[in-house]
């Protein structure tokens, strides 16, 4: 098992839940065909399942974004249109930042599709002040209220599964004047392949999900993820279960994280199942990075949450808690990558009351949030993406051994302003994954995934996945 985990550890871009454009491909059912009306024609058609990931090329500054989507409309050759949004959706795009999330698997009409209109509102974003190096949540001003997406290529839709990948790029999206905020959002859709055997998140594999369990079925379970989506996930023989005995002690409402693949007949197969919180009526987890710790070992902290998993998140996934820590707080090192931390590693990676600080990112467990306030049950450590030009680099002096690449923050990094360094050293594993349109690990600016600590006072990431340079879309260029 230990070694399994290592393997897929280093194969895969790694995920943690919004969806905006997978929304987008949410249909009223699921039969063999179905009437989709909208602007006043209707498509009527056989379905076909699609995948559907989403993703983010962030700007450095922005600590998180949200934005509600009101209505997406397809377009296909012949002017038909199919409204596909039922109800508004709130979703929060920053923490996805190199990786992808769960894969929607919707029926969607089998039609040629060249375009679709989306339209959207309430727009917030967080970020640092660069020179107050104070945190901001602001409600932005939209540039626009909706927009036509025309795709580069008509998106065929037939009875051959395919998938897609939505980027939603945050950096040119997002622009800062002094107080004012405005958001005209921007995307990249790009068709992925499902791999027969996949090995990261652009052909099928995904990993660190979290949602709750909210039903059970025979070898298959429900997740909700925190925007209140449902995805169906199958289990094998071959399924790991962490904090678990197997699937029949696995409990409606309990909160999990989840790694998945994408069978060649568009269902999803889980490779791990962690079960992180026992189901009780009011546990919930709080994901989002740290911004101030008070008291050392720390009393409190800071958390800007990005995401709730648990009971439903507010209208505005956005807010800013005070954390509460105390002598009965547990401190853990992610399920999915403790083998991988406790290896070879040249500084002994710690997490806990007296090391955690201002830039990493945590999933809080807790019984409940009053007034942006909340006690932490257990604290747990959270993958988040760093990026930076590389200014010194050393490779692995043996096979599977760790390397070391040296980054430079850009100057209004919300991570270097929160931190007040400029520099991050990285920890490459021997055969790390590089996603597509990643650039080599030699020279330039670079983006990895990983785990954030502090070394001897040096902000260390242990890196799983190397991704595109900031702002460089994820996937297939088309």
């Amino acid at each position: 098992m230990q070694a399994s985990k290592a393997g897929i550890a280093k194969g895969i871009g790694t995920a943690i839940g919004a969806v905006l454009m997978t929304a987008a491909f949410i249909v009223a059912g699921c039969t063999a065909s179905n009437n989709f009306t909208g602007g006043g024609t209707t498509i009527t058609s056989a379905t076909t399942s699609v995948p559907v990931s989403i993703t983010d090329a962030p700007g450095d500054r922005i600590v998180a974004v949200s934005l509600t989507l009101n209505s997406v409309v397809l377009t296909d050759q012949k002017g038909q249109t199919a409204s596909i949004l039922a109800a508004p959706l709130t979703f929060e795009a920053a923490h996805l930042d190199a990786v992808q999330e769960p894969l929607f698997t919707p029926a969607v009409p089998q039609d040629t599709y060249t375009s679709v209109t989306v339209a959207y509102s309430s727009a917030q974003v967080a970020y640092i002040d660069p020179t107050t190096k104070q945190l901001v949540l602001a409600a932005a001003t939209l540039g626009n209220t909706s927009q036509v997406f025309t795709f580069p290529t008509p998106l065929v839709v037939n009875n051959n599964s395919t998938s897609l990948i939505i980027d939603f790029l945050v950096a040119p999206s997002v622009s800062i004047s002094g107080s004012t905020v405005t958001v005209t959002p921007q995307f990249h859709i790009a068709p992925a392949p499902i791999a027969a055997t996949p090995t990261n998140s652009t052909n099928g594999l995904l990993t660190g999900i979290r949602g709750k369990v909210s039903a059970l079925g025979t070898n298959q379970f429900t997740l909700t993820t925190p925007e209140g989506l449902p995805v169906k996930i199958d289990v094998n023989s071959s399924t790991q279960y962490q904090g678990l005995s197997g699937f029949s002690a696995l409990a409606v409402g309990a909160l999990v994280e989840v790694d998945f693949a994408v069978q060649s007949n568009a269902t999803l197969l889980a490779l791990r199942v962690e079960q992180q919180v026992l189901p009780t009526a009011t546990a919930e987890l709080l994901i989002g990075p740290v911004t101030a710790v008070t008291g050392s070992p720390a009393t409190s902290f800071t958390q800007i949450v990005r995401q709730q998993v648990g009971p439903a998140a507010s209208a505005t996934p956005i807010q800013k808690d005070t954390i509460t820590v105390n002598g009965q707080t547990q401190w853990v090192m992610p399920g999915l990558w403790q083998n991988l931390l406790a290896t070879g590693l040249p500084f002994k990676p710690t997490f806990n009351a007296s090391t955690l600080f201002a830039g990493q990112v945590v999933a809080v467990q807790t019984g409940g949030v009053s007034n942006n306030a909340a006690t932490a049950q257990t604290v747990f450590l959270a993958p988040q993406t760093v990026s930076g030009t590389i200014v010194g680099l050393a490779t692995p002096i043996c096979l599977g051994c760790w390397g070391q690449v040296v980054l430079t923050l850009p100057a209004d990094s919300w991570l270097a302003n929160v931190t007040g360094q400029s520099t991050v050293t990285v920890i490459l594993p021997g055969g790390i994954q590089a996603l597509p349109g990643a650039t080599a690990a030699t020279s330039g600016v670079v983006r990895f995934n990983g785990f954030l600590f502090k070394s001897n006072g040096v902000l260390t990431l242990v890196a799983v996945v190397e991704g595109p340079p900031p702002g460089t879309p994820i996937g297939p260029t088309i």
